[in-house]
């Protein structure tokens, strides 16, 4: 790319952001999680319904607190059922827990996304279900889940949330 270019597209990046084309994967918003990458093909059953591997990771890697996330999906109907179970066996800590699902095309556009900021209390366990749609469900190639503890609070990463929400639909 010859020097003036390369310029004027670096100036570009600083006046408007990071295009959402260029984030390959989904994940270039979000910060800190302890992502796990699942990819559809590796997601069994009838071609109506869909069950992928299981998320099960730590929030607070020197406690017992867990977040497991089971994702069904029906690509034909554009469904997809996420359910999160997060369990807090310290009976000592509370926390906010951030917990991000997303599934994304082959290009890493955002088909839909998830967000929750939890707080759980000491020795509880929280299970939630939710369904998602998507006209495009049926591109998806990637779903990347990501969980933290959220220690700046109940309101954590919803402004990351909006705007990705917001990118998904325009």
């Amino acid at each position: 790319m010859n020097r003036p270019r390369a310029s004027l597209l670096a100036a570009m990046f600083v006046l408007f952001g990071v295009p959402h084309w260029s984030y390959a994967d989904g994940r270039a918003e979000w910060s800190d999680y302890a992502w796990q990458k699942i990819e559809i093909s590796s997601c069994i059953g009838s071609p109506a319904t869909l069950a992928c591997p299981l998320y099960h990771q730590k929030w607070d890697w020197k406690r017992n607190q867990w977040v497991d996330i089971t994702v069904r999906l029906d690509p034909s109907a554009g469904r997809v059922w996420l359910t999160q179970r997060l369990t807090n066996s310290d009976n000592n800590d509370q926390d906010f827990v951030c917990v991000t699902a997303l599934i994304v095309d082959a290009e890493g556009r955002d088909l839909i996304a998830h967000h929750q900021n939890w707080h759980i209390s000491s020795a509880e366990t929280i299970e939630k279900s939710f369904t998602y749609e998507s006209v495009a469900l049926d591109s998806a190639q990637t779903i990347h889940i990501g969980s933290k503890q959220c220690r700046a609070g109940g309101s954590q990463d919803d402004a990351t949330y909006a705007r990705v929400l917001a990118d998904i639909a325009n």
